[in-house]
């Protein structure tokens, strides 16, 4: 395995980019012929925002959704003009004007919303592009059956008045949904968002069509509502597209498969290395609040890395980390900036690696069974304190080209 890494950090964040673009590869074949669209909001689920999205770019991938519009700036910044990038999340004060200038897609919840993005538009000469979202059930954003139909009303009467996308200022381009519990595939509420989202469709297409294409190309809309589970346990699934995070980053959503029962790779490996060492006898306590006390003559070996850096203090007694290959539990209280290992009678040295979650170690999922969360927070929740260094490692399988999907 290569690095990249010239810092002195105490706890890292290798970013394995071959893995990354492995998984990718697996995914497009997998939703082939839709499109994946890699979803890389919240710093990539915390591998960070910078390595991933260039790792992604260079294989070819040009399909981007976040969450903020802050997120898809920075995004632009990052990756130019040829890449397609789209963002959903925004408030009533949200300055939209630089978003819409630099053609980035966005996801409308509310009509009004349509309003204020024509108005985006004319004041920046350009086009917005939109993606209506239609709240099919999960009852977040999104329009609910009223919004819904006052959108299409609204639509209707641009359409009515022969406005083009140009004059009006808006072009409709996608259908975006999102599913609820795609990660239990016995559940008959993705069945029942699927008739909704189907039928949303249908009624966008038949507006488009009436209207000339003025307003956008029912053919060319970019339609998704599945997610990583959706993509995982769906076949066929819904759409034109699918909208794949945490399975990206090589983790499962899934309870009862693991990553190398989906074929895919753990990009991130958070490691710290053991900093002291003491013989501590039986009797002693360890930590905030001596929630542990040994048992027996025992060593302690002082691991840094703590909930300052995102490691979950809920995760206190019962976590383990690996170190030489052997695994050891976290005893004590996680602290801010530290944890106290339990390494007994190991074969420990001051500057071993410990391995915290990632392949060598515990997986992220199982910290998050420790500390009672799912895996999606263990990775994101990794604090800016944490040095994210990109490394390559071995590919273990072809890697597939980009699936441009569907003509979109």
């Amino acid at each position: 395995m290569t690095s990249t890494d010239s810092s002195g950090a105490l706890v890292k964040a290798e970013i394995d980019v071959t893995a990354l673009r492995a998984n990718a590869a697996v995914l497009a074949e997998l939703l082939a012929p839709a499109r994946l669209k890699c979803v890389v909001k919240a710093n990539a689920y915390g591998h960070g925002i910078d390595i991933v999205a260039r790792g992604l770019y260079t294989a070819g991938w040009r399909d981007f959704c976040v969450a903020t519009i802050d997120e898809a700036l920075r995004l632009r910044e990052i990756l130019g003009d040829d890449v397609n990038i789209m963002a959903w999340l925004y408030g009533p004060n949200t300055d939209l004007d630089a978003a819409v200038a630099e053609s980035i897609e966005l996801g409308v919840s509310t009509v009004e919303c349509l309003d204020r993005l024509r108005d985006a538009a004319h004041r920046t000469n350009t086009t917005a592009r939109l993606h209506l979202k239609v709240d099919t059930g999960l009852g977040r954003n999104g329009l609910a059956p009223a919004g819904w139909k006052r959108a299409l009303g609204y639509l209707q009467e641009l359409a009515d008045s022969g406005a083009t996308a140009r004059d009006s200022g808006i072009e409709i381009v996608g259908l975006m949904s999102h599913y609820a519990v795609a990660d239990e595939p016995e559940r008959v509420e993705t069945g029942q968002q699927t008739q909704i989202f189907d039928s949303a469709h249908r009624e966008l297409t038949a507006l488009l069509d009436g209207a000339q294409g003025h307003l956008g190309e029912s053919d060319r809309l970019d339609v998704h509502i599945a997610n990583s589970p959706a993509a995982l346990t769906l076949s066929p699934f819904p759409g034109t597209s699918a909208r794949v995070g945490l399975s990206l980053y090589g983790l499962s959503p899934l309870g009862d498969q693991d990553s190398q029962d989906l074929g895919l790779v753990p990009v991130m490996r958070l490691v710290s290395q053991v900093v002291n060492l003491k013989d501590i006898p039986s009797g002693h306590g360890a930590s905030y609040g001596f929630t542990f006390t040994a048992a027996a003559d025992t060593r302690f070996a002082l691991v840094p890395g703590g909930y300052g850096d995102g490691i979950a203090r809920s995760a206190s007694n019962k976590a383990e980390v690996s170190i030489r290959g052997t695994r050891y539990p976290v005893v004590g209280r996680i602290a801010m900036d530290q944890m106290i290992v339990d390494v007994g009678a190991g074969e420990i040295a001051i500057g071993d690696e410990a391995v915290i979650f990632g392949p060598g170690g515990p997986s992220a999922t199982e910290w998050g069974d420790w500390a009672d969360t799912i895996n999606y927070e263990i990775v994101t929740r990794i604090s800016s304190r944490v040095d994210r260094v990109e490394v390559e490692s071995q590919p273990t399988q072809g890697a597939a080209q980009p699936n441009q999907g569907a003509g979109l």
